[in-house]
């Protein structure tokens, strides 16, 4: 009996967890798509995919996909960046 209770508040514990990682990776997608300035309006397009990449994939243990999500992300939006900036030189 002891340790089917020890069991049950493991497993309480355990989706305690998961719960407070699910409700910081939904932050993390809330800011991610939350443009803070011009610059950032650019970049929540494209970023918005990889954030909700960012967001499944921990919870499906693919945190080094997650990681590549990331950065593609970033280097997606750089390119955008340079290329808008090259536009209005012109």
């Amino acid at each position: 009996m002891d340790t089917l209770a020890a069991r049950k508040a493991l497993l309480i514990a355990r989706l305690r967890l998961q719960r407070m990682e699910l409700a910081l990776h939904a932050g993390a997608a809330r800011e991610t798509l939350r443009p803070a300035s011009l610059v950032a309006s650019a970049i929540v397009k494209p970023a918005a995919l990889f954030a909700v990449f960012e967001i499944v994939a921990p919870l499906l243990g693919l945190k080094r996909y997650a990681r590549w999500a990331r950065l593609a992300s970033v280097a997606f939006a750089v390119s955008r960046i340079v290329r808008t900036r090259r536009s209005d030189a012109d």
